[in-house]
């Protein structure tokens, strides 16, 4: 799998990964899976491997010691966002005919309110760190920027030739699904895709959608990693190999895509079965998750308990 040097966006790394909350969402059998940590016989996802391959020690604590963790508004902002997101072309715009910009803003800020409302109402102690009016206004620019790239993208399908209506340049645009969570027994990893794009073409793109900081020149390790699994998913689900997945940055207004291989699915099936065989032999002893120190560690939720109990405020 191709590799591309980069570095974490420090205000996700020290939360609980969204793709592990929202597993808490899960049917029972999947929660039961997620939930089995024991070497050989645990579920992977995305971030599970991710946190592996960075720092075992980090992974051990989590994963299989399962040490609390603190929720971050990061995490919260996040859940929201992609909630919203979901329910926009299911809900209220799921056909061309009923598509304003004007009105889809108001839809997602509608309902973008009531959900943040609820939180800093229901739990804020999340915002003792954060200044709460600029993390509201943050995040409802995301949904109302998306809204303006629907508008902006369907205005240039239009002027194309093959796109002959409205109809046909949206369907273009309005995800086959949103939010799917994918699990693959075979493999035992879970993923889940938070919107998939048919072309006229019949060709597939998957979107991952990120409230976090954008990266201009490249796709770091852990997002690129993560796109080539959610592309084996898809795969392994449907016996399509998707064309490309990408990152859509919510905060810019940008998507970043990666075209994808057979050899990259290969190398990512390759990667799964691996680790997998990696825990059997590290097994259940601290020991034989080293710690890997680094420039975030201070932002893991493990650095100074129990990884540096020395370090001082």
């Amino acid at each position: 799998m191709k590799k591309e040097q980069g570095v974490s966006d420090a205000s996700f790394s020290v939360t609980v990964n969204a793709e592990d909350w929202l597993l808490e969402n899960a049917t029972e059998g999947e929660k039961s899976a997620a939930k089995d940590w024991q070497p050989g016989k645990m579920k992977l996802s995305p971030s599970k491997i991710n946190t592996f391959l960075k720092c075992p020690r980090q992974f051990y604590h989590q994963y299989i010691e399962k040490l609390p963790q603190k929720f971050t508004i990061h995490l919260f902002r996040g859940t929201i966002v992609h909630d919203i997101l979901e329910t926009l072309f299911t809900d209220r715009f799921k056909y061309a005919s009923r598509w304003r910009n004007q009105a889809a803003q108001k839809y997602v800020t509608e309902q973008f309110e009531e959900k943040w409302n609820n939180l800093v109402n229901t739990k804020p102690w999340l915002f003792k760190d954060y200044d709460e009016p600029t993390f509201r206004n943050e995040t409802k620019t995301m949904l109302v920027n998306f809204c303006d790239h629907i508008e902006r993208k369907l205005a240039e399908l239009m002027e194309w030739d093959i796109y002959r209506s409205k109809d046909m340049a949206f369907n273009n645009l309005r995800p086959r699904f949103a939010e799917q969570r994918i699990y693959n027994k075979e493999l035992r990893i879970t993923g889940i895709i938070d919107s998939v794009i048919e072309d006229f073409e019949q060709n597939i793109s998957i979107i991952d959608y990120k409230t976090s900081k954008r990266y201009k020149a490249y796709l770091p390790d852990d997002y690129y990693r993560q796109l080539i699994i959610y592309a084996l998913l898809y795969y392994e689900k449907t016996g399509v190999v998707p064309m490309f997945a990408g990152v859509n940055w919510l905060r810019y207004d940008d998507t970043y895509f990666v075209r994808i291989t057979s050899s990259e699915l290969a190398e990512a099936r390759k990667l799964i079965m691996d680790i997998h065989t990696e825990l059997i032999n590290r097994g259940e002893d601290k020991d034989n998750y080293e710690k890997v120190p680094q420039k975030l560690c201070e932002w893991c939720a493990f650095y100074k308990n129990p990884c540096y109990p020395k370090v001082k405020e």
